[in-house]
């Protein structure tokens, strides 16, 4: 049988309640695999950006510490196990697929009014839009598809200026 794996892309706005949907293949995606409503999302490493993904794939992340001969007694393991578990929050999504975003969530991305869901197989990134198309290396027909999404949203090519207040907090 094959595994259920995350595809797609998509680019949904944040309301004024921080309210956020989780596009609906995700969704699928995630009952499909854990059999619940919950999403588990937190800082990516050595991107700035969010990754999220579900129940299983959380277990399969502290398996595969434990193959490596993890150790939460020392302080690098225990180090590790904050930055995988500590940093990630569980988010349950509502009928209408939606998740309340936390200001702390945002913050960790520079997120501000959309997010740019892009998957990677057994989990998914949460971007600022502006961000993504500033990375190195990328395929450049992904920054093409963006752009596409981007202009049909109505949103600039580039970031405007930030409100006061507006964005990452200090």
């Amino acid at each position: 049988m094959d595994q259920v794996i995350f595809s797609g892309h998509a680019l949904n706005g944040i309301d004024g309640k921080n309210r956020l949907s989780i596009p609906a293949e995700f969704r699928e995606t995630i009952v499909r695999r854990s059999n619940d409503r919950q999403v588990f999302i937190g800082p990516a490493t050595g991107l700035d950006c969010l990754v999220a993904y579900d129940s299983t794939h959380r277990a399969e992340i502290r398996a595969r510490l434990a193959a490596k001969g993890h150790d939460d007694d020392t302080a690098d393991g225990a180090l590790q196990s904050i930055f995988r578990f500590g940093g990630v929050l569980p988010f349950s999504f509502d009928d209408a697929g939606r998740i309340v975003l936390s200001a702390g969530m945002k913050d960790l991305a520079d997120i501000t009014t959309h997010v740019w869901f892009i998957a990677g197989g057994d989990w998914f990134q949460m971007w600022n839009p502006y961000r993504f198309l500033e990375i190195p290396g990328v395929e450049p027909r992904l920054l093409r598809i963006l752009r596409r999404e981007m202009a049909a949203k109505g949103l600039p090519e580039i970031e405007p200026p930030r409100d006061a207040g507006e964005g990452v907090a200090s």
